[in-house]
């Protein structure tokens, strides 16, 4: 009996779990390799998975070991029968199922709305982060591009083909890749549907022919195709983590000192000196400057932003709206998540200044957390001045002394009251 038939004890796939689950690894043990993958790349299913598995891995345990002993019994039983076909020959009948013939290694498999579910789930997941790469990082905000296309319904079909090898089941790539790609160029190209919808319903198309080519075959999935995925997902992670870096680094600062004296520089070159030479940020942000924010598009005439106060998230969501904020896309000039990580970055730097300089004795990060959350906390664009942020503080705390309540169950209150506490100390 070689290796591959030795029966695995729960207390090994428990303390896999524990250490590595998140990223699929009691999976991979269990040579489930399309579900380790699904775990790797979604972080244990977003934590999900891997509570759900910590209290039902006994019973992937006890199938994967029931699979063994009938894989043994399997090959014992072949040995009898081509004993017993040496001797007498039958001819082998074909076999139909619902008036269809069946192939020899596989049967039709039925409909199960949790897999269809997980499918176009996981399709649209994989899609929406290769957009977000194209988008972020090569600047492909023109949707329109057949190479846009064919990029982004190869990331729905690899998603849909990953979620399809699971359980001891198979799908055609072709069928998917096909279904993917036509119905990617008909959503986007004549119905001009926005990103997220197309994504979404090529998803679920692509779901359904893929389903259509469904077979229970038992694939040899082995380390090496877990290594080849997550190497091509971890490559987009990076892709799409540098165009944000990119985005975030190429932002422009100018300090503005008494005396009219302006000095400009990157957040990437601040976060350079940061970590080889603290001294030139700490002159940069000395004295306690006026600090602006620019950046080389800010000179190009842009149309009006959309105001999202009435729209709620979800509607944002299906509109396609919130991820053409995400990527700077169609008619959103400005990306809050990258504003808010540029003025946080220098946040940081300006609160270790005044620290230097012993104007401020307040931590750091904390100090532009809190300043952060003020911003939110009055909806204030994240660009803000430190001027207009105080005057928003001395207004709210006017009209918080003219209110009649209890302020010790109110928690956004007291959020609010520590937050400008901190912020003017």
């Amino acid at each position: 009996m070689g290796n591959e038939t030795v029966e695995v004890k729960p207390w090994i796939v428990r303390l896999i779990l524990i250490v590595g689950g998140l990223f699929g690894a009691h999976r991979l043990y269990l040579k489930q390799v399309p579900e380790a993958f699904v775990f790797f790349s979604t972080l244990g299913v977003v934590l999900i998975g891997w509570l759900y598995d910590s209290f039902m891995f006994k019973y992937e345990v006890n199938a994967y070991n029931k699979l063994i002993k009938q894989s043994d019994d399997n090959k014992e039983k072949e040995k009898w029968k081509s004993v017993v076909s040496e001797k007498s020959p039958k001819p082998i009948l074909p076999v139909f199922r619902n008036g269809k013939l069946q192939l020899a290694q596989s049967r039709f498999v039925e409909f199960s709305f949790t897999r269809f579910l997980y499918s176009v789930l996981y399709g649209s997941y994989i899609g929406l982060a290769t957009w977000l790469a194209c988008t972020v990082t090569f600047g492909w905000t023109d949707i329109n591009l057949i190479p846009f296309i064919c990029v982004v319904a190869l990331g729905i079909t690899a998603g849909i083909y990953i979620i399809g090898q699971c359980g001891e089941q198979s799908r055609e790539l072709s069928y998917i890749w096909l279904a993917s790609f036509s119905s990617m160029f008909i959503m986007v190209r004549l119905a001009q549907t926005t990103v997220f919808r197309a994504i979404f319903l090529t998803a679920i198309v692509s779901t359904v022919i893929g389903n259509r080519s469904a077979k229970i075959k038992r694939r040899r999935h082995t380390w090496k195709h877990f290594l080849f995925w997550s190497s091509l997902f971890m490559m987009l992670v990076c892709v799409i983590l540098l165009g944000c870096s990119r985005k975030v680094a190429d932002k422009q600062v100018t300090a503005t000192r008494p005396g009219t004296f302006r000095e400009t520089t990157s957040v990437g070159s601040l976060l350079r000196d940061r970590v080889f030479d603290p001294k030139k940020v700490h002159s940069f942000f000395e004295g306690n400057p006026i600090i602006e924010y620019h950046s080389k598009s800010d000179s190009k005439s842009k149309p009006p932003t959309k105001n999202h106060k009435n729209v709620s998230f979800w509607q944002q969501v299906w509109s396609g709206e919130l991820f053409d904020e995400l990527t700077g896309a169609a008619h959103l000039t400005k990306i809050d998540w990258i504003e808010l990580t540029t003025t946080f970055i220098v946040d940081v730097l300006r609160a270790e200044a005044r620290v230097i300089d012993k104007s401020s004795t307040v931590e750091p990060f904390k100090w532009a957390l809190w300043r952060n959350y003020l911003i939110h906390r009055f909806s204030l664009d994240p660009l803000t001045s430190d001027d207009r942020l105080r005057a928003e503080c001395k207004k709210w705390q006017k009209e918080q002394k003219s209110k009649r309540g209890n302020e010790e169950k109110d928690y956004k209150i007291l959020a609010a009251k520590q937050g400008c506490s901190t912020f003017q100390s």
